[in-house]
């Protein structure tokens, strides 16, 4: 975890922020209505599912690994590894959010068979067709599901616009999501599935949380968001990689880049392809 300090970051433990978090109440941070009896997958069955094969999977974090054997293993997820905590409602966590499922498997089965990370943009009119608008907007709110319990799993706020997003609306006044690949992710998980570490900053008091990047990837390109607790993206944020039929993929060289929002110069075939498949009717979306 990070916080604001008076020039730079200063690094801190988990256990240090411990007084700002919000502990769970038992309803559904969704619909804040029903109780809350189930549990999110922080990778989705399908995608754990093709990576598996015939065989099994391994998981590794927090310093250890965990074998994750069969289809019943994924299911029953033993170690506590492939789902979040119960956060969520059944109605929430299934029924409302199909379509938002099937988005993301459509676009991860697209990720996992393309070869995306060197090319300038994600086409979604490519893989979408003529619903791509509604789609691509499914897609993000899929994301802003995986983020929403992510945030709950950490003990951070979650932010009403997420849920009003979630509910139709087409905007996050206070959020910013892009398209993002990470070199250190690469490198290590290229055709697997890999969650960032949620950072998050607070005041120069530690008295409340300030804001929180975190990030999902598809082998190696994934989606970033980040939410600031001022209740208004800053200045040259205001481009949503959901609102564009061909949005950039940003590029970072590791974690902290990431964290950061300093993105690095695409490779040159990227730029090439840039270059040779300069739109003419829709431009592309710069994320921050």
């Amino acid at each position: 975890m990070a916080m604001e300090a008076e020039s730079s970051l200063e690094w801190l433990s988990p256990g240090d922020l411990d007084h700002l978090k919000v502990s769970p109440d038992g309803r559904c941070w969704w619909c804040r209505e029903r109780a809350s009896t189930t549990g999110e997958h922080k990778y989705k069955q399908t995608d754990l599912a093709r990576l598996m094969g015939d065989d099994s999977l391994i998981w590794a974090g927090d310093g250890g690994t965990r074998e994750i054997r069969g289809k019943s293993g994924i299911k029953r997820d033993r170690y506590g590894v492939v789902k979040f905590p119960k956060s969520m409602c059944d109605t929430c966590n299934n029924a409302r959010s199909q379509s938002f499922d099937r988005a993301y498997t459509t676009f991860s089965t697209y990720l996992d068979s393309t070869w995306v990370r060197i090319q300038p943009g994600v086409s979604f009119e490519e893989i979408y067709g003529d619903p791509w608008q509604k789609d691509t907007l499914d897609l993000a709110r899929y994301y802003g599901k995986h983020f929403g319990c992510r945030m709950v799993r950490s003990g951070l706020p979650v932010p009403d616009s997420l849920r009003a997003f979630l509910d139709g609306d087409d905007d996050m006044p206070d959020a910013h999501t892009a398209l993002v690949t990470t070199d250190s992710v690469h490198r290590v998980a290229g055709k697997g599935l890999t969650l960032s570490s949620d950072f998050v900053w607070t005041n120069r008091e530690r008295t409340e949380f300030r804001g929180c990047v975190m990030a999902a990837y598809v082998g190696s390109v994934g989606v970033r968001y980040q939410w600031w607790a001022e209740r208004q993206r800053p200045e040259g944020w205001d481009s949503q990689f959901f609102h564009f039929p061909t949005p950039v993929i940003n590029c970072f060289e590791d974690e902290q880049a990431l964290m950061e929002g300093r993105t690095r110069r695409p490779g040159w075939f990227s730029r090439f392809s840039q270059w040779l498949n300069r739109p003419s009717s829709h431009g592309n979306a710069e994320q921050g």
